[in-house]
């Protein structure tokens, strides 16, 4: 789609949503030529357009012995049969991109998300890395066994060369860390992302710390150690994103986070959060800090071995309850587009930054 055409279409559902435009569409990532990897191949980042920049499509959350012991192939026909309803409803309302962010495994399926994609129109980016948070349900063998830069070749093959043989190709580095402080396991994957990123471009977006019943600082700890490690191994800040920094209840800790150049993202609204995340993103904004905002639900999960996926979480109240929210709490047209559009478009555009 050209960009005119692209816009119009935007500008109409949005219009019809009451949902912001792409005024910003022009920024750093589109001036520069920067690419994003999607499931479909690499398109400008500028084109990604209003983005959910963390979401769940299919995923397996047994442990991963479990999950090899007694394996579950996803029903793709089923899959798409509950989730595209779901996609065609936020395409609707204006969605153009969705950043499947399923880690390697919780049952990533780039074939998978790859259908899906084509079949709701939406732009997909998955995923290349570890998970090795909740205390190491999901952490495979080959992660304890190689070293960094092993693990960094592994990677790296998957973006050189694509994911097995599906010549699908990641669109981001997805981490889980939780330590206070990382373990040893911790800081051998974040090296590996660091060499990783190095060669690829590829954002690293890193789960961090526990869920939210922890005491002040304690994920706020957790993020400033990756970054003094990325940082270390020659990455800077904005190559990293600070998944979950919901959690984290001191919003100081946040404006830190970004000062120093790290994207902050807000990514598991559910209606009835809006008064939560309306002070976070605008605290944000007060201090200048909206360009390195981040907003997404990480809903969806249909789960393997649940009947039809279980409860599938829907991705549209960003749209119909935090946008107004936002709207009403007076932030403007452009205000909410830099957040859903170029923030994403700089978030997730390949490319090699150094510390």
């Amino acid at each position: 789609m050209q960009r005119r055409e692209f816009l119009g279409a935007l500008a109409a559902s949005s219009l019809a949503w009451g949902l912001p435009g792409c005024a910003g569409i022009d920024g750093a990532a589109g001036k520069a030529g920067a690419s994003a990897m999607t499931v479909s191949g690499p398109v400008p980042a500028a084109d990604l357009g209003m983005t959910l920049a963390h979401e769940h499509l299919f995923a397996d959350v047994r442990p991963y012995a479990e999950q090899m012991a007694k394996p579950i192939a996803p029903d793709m026909d089923e899959v798409v049969e509950v989730v595209l309803p779901y996609l065609r409803e936020i395409y609707r309302a204006g969605c153009r991109t969705l950043v499947d962010c399923t880690a390697t495994t919780l049952g990533r399926n780039p074939v998978l998300t790859r259908r899906l994609s084509q079949a709701s129109g939406l732009q997909m980016l998955t995923v290349t890395g570890a998970y090795v948070a909740a205390g190491g349900r999901f952490v495979p063998p080959y992660v304890v066994a190689e070293t960094d830069k092993q693990l960094a070749h592994r990677w790296s093959a998957e973006w050189r060369d694509g994911i097995g043989d599906t010549g699908i190709r990641p669109g981001l580095i997805k981490l889980g860390i939780e330590g206070d402080p990382p373990s040893d396991i911790e800081r051998k994957v974040l090296r590996a992302a660091a060499m990783t990123h190095l060669e690829s471009g590829l954002v690293i977006a890193s789960h961090t710390g526990p869920w939210a019943d922890v005491e002040p600082g304690r994920n706020a700890r957790c993020a400033f150690a990756q970054l003094d490690l990325l940082q270390a191994a020659g990455v800077a800040p904005s190559a990293w994103i600070w998944v979950h920094a919901q959690n984290e209840v001191q919003g100081s800790q946040h404006v830190e986070a970004a000062r120093r150049g790290a994207w902050v993202s807000f990514d598991g609204f559910r209606p009835g959060q809006e008064v939560a995340y309306l002070a976070m993103i605008a605290r944000m904004r007060d201090e200048g800090l909206l360009d390195h905002v981040l907003v997404s639900q990480d809903a969806g999960w249909y789960n393997a071995g649940q009947p039809r996926g279980g409860e599938f979480k829907p991705y549209l109240p960003l749209f119909t309850a935090l946008v107004p929210a936002l709207r009403e709490g007076g932030f403007d047209e452009a205000q909410i587009g830099t957040i859903l559009v170029d923030n994403p478009a700089r978030a997730f555009a390949l490319r090699k930054v150094v510390s």
